[in-house]
């Protein structure tokens, strides 16, 4: 954290929490000090740290002022009117949202002309509706459906229930509705399967639907699991003495399943190592995990510390000792929890990954290559080892795999590219599903051309020479291979140097102690040329021909300065 503003609302108290990698984080908790799941309100690309304060607008106390480095952003801190009904605007969790009941809309409490609104319950991960499936003394099945919101006493009096199913579900004679419950007296004994049940909540003008699964709780059986204690939460029964049993008042959470025991016919999966574990909030194709015991494994869950963000990934290889899987994208940066599933549910293992923020390309060096391709580039930015490979154009399907890659720099080999001519390639950043488009281009010009070259004798060394029409591809010795052939041997220059002009361009290495050789062989990216020495007539021709063209342009000069100078005589007689 960089900065923190809280805010009272109602029973809750809102944070607003700036960090040093740029997110603007909302934590809302509640009477009891209990956090609610945070939501990311913005984020940055890069890690632009948040400055120390926060500030509330003071003429809406609906949005913050936010200061980073080069801007200040206005945000607002809810979005309440992007819930188009009543189901999205309280699954939101967000306390500055309500539903307003004679509008039919989400917006903000202060917004509610006339203050009939309910919102969500003071506590939080808390559900709107739970329901119990319970048995009294003398026998009958009761079904009692409970809702958890916050309201005013005049929209209480408005409130009713509506039992649906397959079946004759209700008697007709039962309690009548009183907030919070409703409860249907079952007319014949629950089937051994699963029954779906259909509600409407009714509250002023509004109904809240919803659909639950209910059981014969005394058939929900078996050998004691997570798996099989879950189930019998979720029927609305009760778990106790390791079996499942009617349900009791209060309504048991889920949480009473997870020190479960793991069933005996699974190993007990142990997990030491995930790679790469630092991946962008865009997540990571192809993770690999590494452990013991790992045969029964179907997923993979990632979840964040206050278990809140829970995505599952299924596993797409397996050998018992190491596995696979996609990470999936997030909506913050920060660490997140791993853990392995098994089939009856139960998750084990800990180990952790960071998600970080997304891959910036800044720069290419050099920021051209050649058509033929295979040309080694370096990507300049941040966060370049999150990247999975390159791919250039908006068309093409390829990814480019990488060299070498760490935080600032990445460096691959350009594909060919049959396009004749100059042409500008974008170039993207392959992460997970996603493609970042590089604030620079490629430029693709035709190969370079070699010429020819010569070798003189010094000493005991020979100096070669070697000719390259000038170009705009900045090529660099190192980018150079030379051999010399000697009959079926071929000696490695080993130390290439280069000098160029505006006219010339060439390539000069040193060889010790060769003889009788009058052939080179040039490598390139992926292409290779061979050249033969020039004789001494090709060589003859070629000085003159350098030294022809700068006598040439001297001659054009002076006629066009005798010209001038002859018509300036003439206009003056």
């Amino acid at each position: 954290m960089s900065s923190v503003l809280a805010v009272r609302l109602n029973g809750w108290m809102v944070f607003f929490i700036g960090t040093t990698d740029g997110q603007l984080i909302k934590l809302a908790v509640d009477r009891n000090y209990q956090p609610a799941c945070p939501k990311i309100l913005y984020r940055t690309n890069g890690d632009n740290r948040v400055f120390p304060k926060i500030h509330l607008d003071p003429v809406d106390q609906k949005h913050v002022y936010v200061a980073f480095k080069n801007q200040v952003k206005h945000v607002s801190v809810s979005n309440c009117g992007a819930h188009q009904n009543v189901k999205d605007c309280l699954s939101a969790q967000d306390p500055f949202c309500v539903w307003c009941l004679t509008e039919g809309r989400c917006k903000f409490e202060g917004d509610c002309k006339d203050g009939e609104w309910f919102s969500i319950p003071d506590e939080s991960k808390q559900k709107i509706v739970s329901h119990i499936v319970m048995q009294d003394s003398t026998g009958a099945i009761k079904l009692i459906i409970q809702t958890h919101l916050t309201l005013k006493q005049t929209v209480q009096s408005t409130f009713a229930c509506h039992f649906s199913s397959s079946i004759q579900l209700c008697k007709e004679t039962g309690p009548p509705p009183q907030y919070p419950r409703c409860t249907c007296i079952l007319k014949d004994f629950l089937p051994t399967d699963e029954l779906d049940v259909n509600l409407k909540i009714r509250l002023g003008g509004t109904i809240l639907a919803d659909q639950i699964k209910i059981s014969n709780c005394l058939s929900i059986t078996g050998e004691a699991s997570f798996h099989l204690c879950q189930r019998c939460i979720r029927a609305g029964c009760g778990w106790r003495q390791n079996r499942c049993s009617w349900g009791s008042d209060p309504i048991q959470k889920e949480s009473i399943c997870e020190n479960m025991e793991f069933r005996k016919n699974f190993f007990k999966p142990e997990i030491f190592s995930i790679s790469p574990s630092f991946v962008s909030f865009y997540g990571r194709n192809h993770v690999v995990l590494s452990g013991h015991n790992l045969r029964d494994v179907t997923r993979v869950r990632i979840q964040d510390n206050m278990g809140c963000d829970t995505k599952e990934s299924p596993v797409l290889s397996n050998n018992g000792s190491s596995l696979t899987f996609h990470i999936p994208s997030t909506e913050k940066k920060g660490m997140f929890k791993v853990c392995v599933l098994l089939p009856d549910g139960s998750c084990h293992g800990h180990l952790t990954i960071t998600y970080q923020s997304s891959p910036i390309c800044r720069d290419i060096v050099p920021p051209s290559t050649w058509r033929s391709g295979k040309r080694m580039v370096t990507l300049i930015g941040t966060n370049l080892h999150l990247v999975e490979g390159i791919t250039h154009n908006y068309t093409q399907q390829k990814v480019i795999p990488l060299r070498r890659s760490n935080f600032q720099s990445l460096i691959y080999e350009t594909p060919a590219e049959t396009n004749a001519g100059m042409l500008r390639s974008p170039v993207f950043l392959k992460v997970a599903n996603q493609s970042l488009k590089c604030k620079k281009e490629i430029i693709y010009y035709p190969d370079p051309k070699f010429t020819s070259y010569t070798a003189v004798r010094e000493g005991k060394d020979i100096r070669i020479t070697i000719q390259k029409e000038p170009d705009k591809l900045e090529m660099k010795p190192e980018e150079l291979e030379v051999w010399v052939i000697q009959g079926e041997k071929q000696h490695q220059c080993i130390e290439i140097s280069k000098k160029s002009s505006n006219e010339t361009e060439s390539f000069i290495c040193e060889m010790e102690g060769l003889q009788n050789f009058n052939q080179i062989k040039i490598r390139y990216g992926g292409k290779t040329i061979n050249l033969w020495e020039l004789s001494f007539l090709h060589q003859i021709l070629l000085i003159i021909r350098l030294l022809l063209i700068p006598c040439i342009i001297a001659v054009l000069v002076k006629i066009c300065w005798w010209n001038k100078r002859f018509t300036a005589e003439t206009n003056h007689l």
